[in-house]
């Protein structure tokens, strides 16, 4: 009898295993696909700095909250290799795009102005910014959503929608339908591909007429694009409350399924708490990571958390062959230094080369070093091996150093970026940064100005065997003579410069006579009919301050927005990470610029150009 009772126990705990190996995975796939999972996207990148390359990158965690990458580990890999963890390097701030959904039948029309105020509130300032965030409204309608206000940056755009007062819907309304088809269009209707998006739906909850799309279909499909949607919940008099509690339950739950919030619109706590969430996405981290071997063509990159490799995002990155690449060697353990003050400029030795992707022999035509952002100097290209600058922005802390270079294609690289160390102390710089000043270099400073001496002793002597110092007396002033003043032959005068001996940018030429002009075609600027092209660079935007080219009242372009880049006898122009990006024929710029051929027409924002050249 024991031995039978051994014998179901040992049947029921095989029965239950069995239970638990059909019944466990079927809850975890049902969870996966019902509840939020941290996500990642790979929003832009930048090869600038080879063999450095920088990706931009967001997150949100499954609460729909912006994922800290400064605190959150990354792993990278690159066609498939492992490159280690990415360096955090500080943030991009790439703007959000937000989109207005209302459902507005007659039953929440007493509830219009609140609607108009609420959307009024995120578009204005302390909320969205100008120029950097964009936003659109939509209507409900029967079969899809409506479009009243097309994307824009501006708070008069929305101001100028609500001067008319919204009208209730008088058909039924397909809540889900309209949801659903917005969802595929917002990667296409964003300004700037790498802005995060967000859906806010203003509603009471409710749809009775949507047939193509079922209630549980949305909030997945939006945890799989990483778009959030944050729900505003109406009061529908014409409802019954029973049924106002399903809508208010099915816009929670919606809301909770796709990392979104949930409000009300009666409760300004609840709806100021979403346009936190929204801005909170408005910069995006910068990620640095460099390959073993880069090679021109491209890569395909992808990004995970290092604690849930499962959470990964991808991208691909064209790489030119022929980019060129600085690099500053100094070792790691020679990248900190000790100052007593940084009241006097420090004079430091750098060494770097130069190298292209294609090993093809091509030559630097200007280099420059920059500390902290800033152009400390500029390089002699024969002397990147070995230079030294006199460095006055250094600051107790970290330190950024690279350097800028333009090579003879016309292509601008910087340096991956150098971290240098300055501690307050006594001073100590590694050898590898001195630039010299001990006793060695005194001493063959002696020597130097004691030849020099001699040399000018032998030659004076020289000259005083020849008799040449005895016709020196009547070239001597004879004190305060006003005849023999007067007898002198006036010197001709010379002509003084504006032009400076150097120019302080390298990458700057002197004017020459116009190589290219552009014609302005549409600006809210008055600018001449045409404008001349004469320098190496030149720089296009809406501040004096920063470009060449200022459209100073058209609000539409970025301070600096763009940059011409003479390439032999053509220009190319590259977009200067400009808020609504630069635009050749209906092309974006990329990161790698366009050659401009004569009768191309550029967009810079509003700003309406066409490229001429003979």
């Amino acid at each position: 009898m024991p031995g039978n009772k051994r014998q179901w126990l040992q049947i029921i705990r095989t029965g239950f295993v069995c239970l638990v190996i059909l019944f466990v995975p079927t809850v975890i796939a049902w969870a996966q696909t019902n509840t939020p999972v941290p996500w990642l996207r790979i929003t832009g990148s930048n090869i600038s700095s080879p063999p450095a390359i920088e990706i931009h990158v967001v997150g949100m965690d499954e609460n729909g909250r912006s994922l800290d990458l400064s605190q959150t580990p990354l792993d990278i890999l690159h066609n498939g290799q492992s490159v280690g963890p990415g360096n955090y390097a500080g943030t991009y701030t790439a703007g959000t795009f937000t989109v207005f959904l209302i459902d507005i039948p007659t039953g929440v029309a007493e509830q219009f102005p609140a609607i108009q105020d609420t959307i009024l509130q995120f578009a204005s300032p302390g909320n969205m910014q100008e120029e950097t965030d964009a936003i659109a409204i939509y209507q409900v309608g029967e079969t899809a959503a409506i479009e009243l206000l097309s994307p824009t940056f501006f708070y008069n755009s929305v101001r100028n929608l609500f001067a008319t007062p919204l009208t209730p819907a008088t058909g039924a309304t397909a809540l889900i339908d309209s949801t659903m088809g917005l969802l595929e269009q917002l990667e296409e209707l964003k300004p700037n591909p790498e802005m995060s998006t967000a859906l806010v739906i203003i509603s009471d909850g409710t749809d009775v007429v949507s047939t193509r799309f079922q209630h549980d279909d949305v909030a997945p499909r939006a945890a799989t694009l990483g778009i959030p949607i944050h729900t505003i919940w109406l009061t529908n008099n014409n409802l019954l409350p029973a049924t106002q509690t399903l809508g208010r339950d099915y816009l929670q739950e919606l809301a909770a399924g796709s990392r979104g919030l949930s409000a009300s619109l009666d409760n300004p706590a609840e709806i100021t708490a979403i346009w936190e969430r929204i801005l909170s996405f408005r910069e995006q981290a910068r990620i640095l990571y460099t390959p073993e071997f880069l090679a021109g063509g491209s890569a395909q990159v992808t990004v995970m958390l290092a604690q849930n490799p499962l959470i990964t995002a991808e991208t691909t990155i064209e790489i030119p062959e022929n980019l060129p690449s600085v690099v500053i060697d100094l070792p790691l353990e020679s990248r900190v230094l000790s100052l007593p003050d940084l009241e006097k400029p420090i004079r430091l030795r750098f060494r770097a080369h130069a190298s292209w992707l294609d090993e093809e022999e091509r030559a630097l035509v200007a280099a420059q070093l920059m500390v902290n952002g800033e152009v400390v100097q500029d390089i002699p290209v024969e002397s990147l091996d070995s230079f030294t600058a006199e460095i006055d922005n250094l600051t107790y802390g970290n330190n950024i150093v690279q350097i800028a270079a333009l090579d003879n294609q016309g292509i601008r690289v910087t340096s991956p970026p150098v971290v240098l160390t300055v501690n307050e102390g006594t001073r100590e710089i590694p050898p590898e940064l001195a630039a010299g000043g001990g006793l060695g270099q005194i001493l063959a400073t002696i020597g130097i100005a004691v030849l020099v001496l001699g040399v000018v002793a032998g030659l004076g002597y020289a000259a005083w065997q020849t008799g040449v110092l005895g016709n020196l007396e009547q070239f001597l002033p004879r004190g305060r003579s006003t005849k023999r003043a007067a007898s002198r032959t006036p010197a001709p005068e010379t002509a003084v410069s504006d032009t400076p001996a150097t120019t302080t940018n390298t990458l700057i030429s002197p004017h020459t006579p116009p190589i290219a002009h552009l014609e302005v075609l549409e600006s809210v600027s008055r600018m001449p009919a045409q404008i001349p092209l004469t320098g190496t660079l030149v720089k296009i935007g809406r501040s004096p301050a920063q470009a060449d080219i200022a459209f100073e009242n058209d609000i539409t372009v970025s301070r600096l927005h763009a940059t011409l880049m003479l390439e032999g006898t053509n220009y190319r122009i590259y977009d200067e990470r400009s808020t609504s990006g630069t635009w050749v024929n209906d092309q974006q710029v990329p990161e790698y610029g366009i050659q401009l051929v004569d009768g191309d027409e550029i967009h810079l924002g509003a700003v309406h150009l066409r490229y001429r050249q003979p």
